[in-house]
């Protein structure tokens, strides 16, 4: 049993409020379990945001930079065949903030809790 569409979008959406709270581990969960069931247009999409939210769980809770960047650029590789939106989360915008972040933690390399924070990307709805 394959779960409908407007499953997914519901899936993406909670997971999104999750992930903008920073909670990181529960955002992937949230997507890893409407993967399971998504169909399958719709798992690439599911899959992308899991790595996102691994990756920057790597970054935010564990200073981890390089597997951070290794999972955040996997990522941007699976957003982008999404662009320009999917499931209500505006793509485009979103691959240029993860992008933006990457390039960000290759110059700096070293965690920076504060300058991470105020950098770190957000799931802005479609409009």
């Amino acid at each position: 049993m394959t779960a409908a569409p407007s499953g997914v979008t519901a899936a993406v959406s909670a997971g999104t409020r999750l992930f903008n709270r920073g909670r990181y581990v529960e955002a992937h969960e949230t997507w890893e379990a409407a993967w399971r069931d998504a169909p399958v247009e719709d798992r690439g999409f599911l899959e992308a945001l899991i790595q996102l939210a691994t990756g920057m769980h790597l970054r935010v809770a564990r200073g981890a930079t390089r597997g951070a960047v290794n999972l955040l650029g996997q990522s941007l590789v699976g957003l982008d065949d999404y662009r320009p939106a999917a499931h209500g989360v505006d793509v485009e915008t979103l691959v240029g903030e993860v992008g933006a972040f990457v390039e960000w933690l290759r110059k700096v390399q070293r965690p920076h809790r504060a300058l991470d924070g105020r950098r770190v990307p957000r799931i802005q709805p479609c409009h």
